[in-house]
C-alpha cells in the first residue's frame, strides 16, 4: 500500500511520520537484539568447548592416573609383546643386562635367597640383585616351563607366554608381571603380599596356589584358585568414571572377566583340570570338541581346518600329554574323534576330515 501525502491532513501526516520513526527504532533494536544474541551465543559456544576440552584433559588425566606406575609395570609396557614369542625356539631367560640365557626342556630356573644365586638347570649364574632389576622368562608355544623365585615362590608359565620379575624383593610387597598364563604356588609372607599383575587386572594373594589366564587375543581373562585366598582388582573404565571391580576367591572358584562387556562373573569349577597343565597333561571333562580344539590350537601355535561334518559340539573327557609334536598329536585327535588328521609342519595346519 502507497500512502499519497497530498491527501493527508497535517495532524494524519505527523501520526503517520511518528509510526514510521518509532518502526525504524523498533527494527534498530530488534537488530541490536540480534547482535547481542549472536555474540552470546558465540560465548556460550566457546565455553562449551572450552568445557569440553577441560572435560577430555581431565578424563584422560583421570584414566592416565589408574595406568602403571610402579617401576615393574613401567618396564612391562617397554617390552615386545608376546606374539613375538612365536618366533623364539627355545625358553628365553634375559637378565637385567639384556643378556639372554636358552633355557633347555625340563630345566628349572631357580633363585637362591634374595637372588644371589640363579641356576638354570645345571648352569649357575652369580648376579647382583636390586629390587629394581628386572628379568623376563619368555616362553615359546609348545613349551611350558617352572621359576622358583628369591621368595620361594614357584610359578608355571605356559605355553607363549612371558613373566617379568624383580630379582629380589625389597620392598612392602612382592609383585610380577605376566602376559599369557601362569600357575603360582605363592610362598607365604603375611607381611609382604605378593600380586600378580596383568594389563586388565591384579591378583593379590598372602599365600595361595592358583592360575591366571591373561592372553592378549582371549575374549576373557581367568582367574582359577585350587588352595588358600586371592582377591581379584578389575578396573573397569567408563566414559564419565573408572569403576573398581573386587572380588575375593576361596577354593573351587574361578572369576571370569569379559573385555567388552566388562563383567566379572564367579562360578565353581574343576579347578585341579585346569592346572593340570603344569604338569604336562591337558585334562578336559566333558568339554567340547571346538574347546578342546581352541585349547591345543593355542599351545601349539597351529590352525586346526576342520571339515563341515565335524560335530563341534560333540564332548569328551580324557588327557593329553603336552609334549607331542603334531604327529602324535594328530594320531591322538584321530583316534579320539574316529576322523583322519592330516598335518602340514610346514603351514602348521592339521586338517580332520
Amino acid at each position: 500500500m502507497q500512502i499519497n501525502f497530498r491527501q493527508l491532513s497535517d495532524e494524519e501526516k505527523k501520526s503517520t511520520k511518528e509510526k514510521i520513526h518509532h518502526g525504524l527504532i523498533e527494527l534498530q533494536r530488534k537488530e541490536v537484539r540480534r547482535n547481542r544474541n549472536k555474540k552470546l551465543f558465540t560465548v556460550l559456544s566457546s565455553a562449551a568447548c572450552l568445557l569440553l576440552v577441560t572435560f577430555f584433559v581431565f578424563y584422560n588425566t583421570s584414566d592416565s592416573k589408574s595406568s602403571p606406575q610402579s617401576d615393574l609395570e613401567r618396564f612391562a609396557e617397554t617390552q615386545p609383546s608376546i606374539d613375538s614369542n612365536s618366533n623364539l625356539d627355545n625358553v628365553s631367560l634375559i637378565l637385567q643386562d639384556q643378556k639372554t640365557i636358552a633355557v633347555q626342556d625340563s630345566s628349572v630356573i631357580s633363585y637362591g635367597k634374595n637372588g644371589t644365586k640363579l641356576t638354570v638347570g645345571t648352569q649357575t649364574i652369580n648376579t647382583s640383585p636390586t629390587s629394581s632389576s628386572f628379568n623376563t622368562v619368555r616362553v615359546p608355544y609348545g613349551k611350558r616351563t617352572q621359576i622358583v623365585l628369591s621368595d620361594g615362590t614357584t610359578v608355571w608359565l605356559n605355553s607363549g607366554s612371558s613373566l617379568i620379575y624383580p630379582t629380589q624383593f625389597d620392598g612392602s610387597i612382592r609383585e610380577v608381571y605376566l602376559n599369557g598364563e601362569a600357575a603360582f604356588d605363592v610362598s607365604h609372607n603375611k607381611a609382604k603380599p605378593f600380586f600378580v599383575k596383568t594389563k586388565e587386572c591384579n591378583v593379590r594373594v598372602l599365600g595361595t596356589v592358583f592360575n591366571v589366564s591373561s592372553y592378549a587375543e582371549d575374549q576373557t581373562i581367568q582367574t582359577a584358585l585350587l588352595q588358600g585366598k586371592v582377591r581379584i582388582t578389575y578396573n573397569k573404565k567408563g566414559f564419565m568414571s573408572n569403576q573398581e571391580l573386587q572380588q575375593d576367591l576361596t577354593p573351587g572358584m574361578i572369576a571370569t572377566i569379559d573385555k567388552d562387556t566388562k563383567q566379572l562373573k564367579v562360578e565353581r569349577k574343576d579347578v585341579a583340570s585346569i592346572l593340570s597343565w603344569r604338569d604336562g597333561y591337558f585334562t578336559f571333562k566333558s568339554q567340547s570338541l571346538g574347546t578342546i580344539l581352541n585349547k591345543l590350537s593355542k599351545y601349539y601355535k597351529i590352525e586346526f581346518i576342520k571339515s563341515a561334518h565335524l560335530n563341534l559340539d560333540a564332548n569328551y573327557s580324557g588327557s593329553l600329554a603336552l609334549n607331542e609334536n603334531l604327529n602324535s598329536l594328530a594320531s591322538t585327535l584321530s583316534s579320539i574323534t574316529n576322523n583322519s588328521c592330516t598335518v602340514n609342519a610346514n603351514q602348521r595346519t592339521i586338517t580332520i576330515k
